[in-house]
């Protein structure tokens, strides 16, 4: 049987995107479903934009969300360089062989003489493509053109027929070549262009896949000739659907979208983002949507990719996220949310004691969607309320005067006063308590210590919020919290 090699290869004119996440992930998983080959390439001819930046982010983005190489730049390998801008010499080869065999062809027409070409095809409602101008030159003119240092590209001729690929996903999918034009395949700065160095990269090192996104279709045309001129076998071909932002427009780096990198700085957990991405444009057989790397790489296969596009819905990443949350053990959760409570303002080795967070991310997890909420949703458990809203008093403590508040208030903070035990079961039950004696609902007291407790109507469960407050900090706040309503009275 064939050996399985795959490759995923960007270019590095910008960190890590999701949509290259996304393919890299299907490579990944397919290869290790197949006992095959992952291999990182680099598409860094675009000398320009290329960044060694992009690269370290690309690597430390497909790291992150689980995914490694079995060869690539930084691992080496049988087939390397893995690097295009390295390979110059084997295009070359290449090229060369295809100018001998006549089928490339040195051209020479200039920028200017394509621009009028172009033009008038379109005003005489022609398909626009190169007229082959340059196609039938005899060697003498092509020898004196060279010797006499004339500009130019090297166009691949493109023949008169109708070029198929089989898609795995999409099937057979066809191009008419008469309306291709011969096209460019070494640009005259002497750097091969993308199509021919992707081709003869994937020929050499022996890529038995080639899985990618949908807009590189019409590549595919392009490339499929180039195997086939060198006699080659062509790969198979699997084209991913696209990714769209929610107002269904593509998603891609030019218009601003994510980079895997500012995942994790917004909180979200590696597992949840892997989990996500794989579900944009293929489902398990059996509906799980909760799915680890193992459970991605036993339940993969091609034939349940979609053809449609996929929208990235964020709502749906903030789930995955809660859920991933949740499925870590407190301790593990503690580690994660660190360094981001550190960024807060109150921050400090001293308030944030191992032993009282642990308590504040065991109730609060369910809470949690990203971990950068945490400095948020942790505050109220490490600042006490500066001031009260007494819209919201009335709003969530409703049919009670003022007065009564601050009775209940007086009452409750005279009882914790005098409580030994500071444990939240026993905090509960003397409030629980307290309500019989003086007739009043447990839910019309309990809102109001949470409000005064916590400044909010929204918070974990109350005890459990008092005990990890501790008492000093509880009753201070509940005094700030009663002379706030008496005010109110006058």
């Amino acid at each position: 049987m064939k050996e399985i090699r795959v490759r995923i290869a960007p270019s590095p004119t910008g960190n890590c995107h999701v949509g290259t996440a996304r393919n890299a992930l299907y490579n990944y998983i397919f290869a290790k479903q197949h006992n095959g080959k992952m291999i990182l390439r680099i598409d860094d001819t675009d000398m320009k934009r290329n960044t060694e930046e992009s690269e370290r982010g690309i690597f430390e983005g497909l790291k992150w969300v689980g995914i490694n190489w079995d060869e690539g730049p930084d691992v080496g390998g049988p087939y390397g360089p893995y690097r295009q801008s390295e390979r110059i010499d084997i295009y070359n080869r290449y090229i060369d062989k295809l100018i001998e065999e006549g089928k490339a062809y040195y051209c020479f027409c200039t920028e200017e003489e394509i621009e009028a070409e172009r033009k008038e095809q379109i005003q005489n409602k022609e398909t626009v493509k190169y007229s082959g101008k340059c196609r039938n030159l005899t060697t003498e003119e092509i020898n004196k053109k060279l010797k006499e240092g004339c500009k130019h590209v090297v166009r691949f001729k493109v023949p008169n027929k109708i070029i198929k690929f089989h898609d795995i996903v999409r099937g057979e999918l066809t191009w008419d070549g008469n309306i291709m034009g011969d096209f460019v395949i070494r640009k005259s700065d002497g750097i091969p262009t993308y199509n021919f160095a992707t081709a003869i990269d994937d020929l050499t090192m022996k890529i038995s896949h080639v899985m990618r996104s949908q807009e590189h279709i019409p590549n595919t045309f392009n490339q499929v000739l180039i195997f086939e001129a060198l006699g080659a076998e062509i790969p198979e071909y699997v084209h991913f659907p696209l990714l769209l932002n929610e107002d269904k427009t593509k998603i891609s780096k030019r218009d601003g979208a994510l980079y895997i990198g500012e995942y994790k700085e917004m909180g979200y957990l590696k597992e949840a983002v892997a989990n996500f991405i794989v579900l944009l444009g293929w489902h398990p057989a059996d509906d799980e949507e909760i799915l680890m790397i193992e459970d991605m790489i036993s339940k993969f296969s091609l034939d349940r990719i979609n053809n449609s596009n996929v929208v990235f819905d964020f709502k749906k990443l903030d789930w995955f996220n809660g859920i991933h949350i949740r499925k870590k053990s407190v301790e593990e959760l503690t580690e994660l949310v660190l360094p981001y409570l550190e960024k807060a303002e109150y921050y400090n080795d001293v308030v944030c004691e191992p032993l009282k967070l642990k308590k504040i991310v065991e109730v609060e997890r369910e809470r949690i969607k990203r971990l950068d909420e945490v400095c948020e949703v942790f505050k109220m458990f490490y600042i006490e309320p500066k001031y009260y809203d007494f819209e919201l008093v009335k709003e969530y403590v409703k049919k009670v005067e003022v007065a009564e508040m601050v009775d209940m208030l007086n009452k409750a903070i005279s009882e914790l006063k005098i409580i030994q035990e500071w444990e939240k079961t026993f905090l509960e039950d003397m409030m629980r308590s307290l309500c019989n004696r003086i007739g009043v609902k447990p839910k019309i007291l309990f809102m109001l210590l949470r409000i005064g407790e916590t400044g909010s109507q929204i918070s974990p469960p109350l005890f459990d919020t008092f005990e990890i407050i501790g008492k000093d900090s509880t009753l201070r706040r509940l005094e700030g919290f009663k002379s706030f309503l008496e005010k109110q009275i006058n």
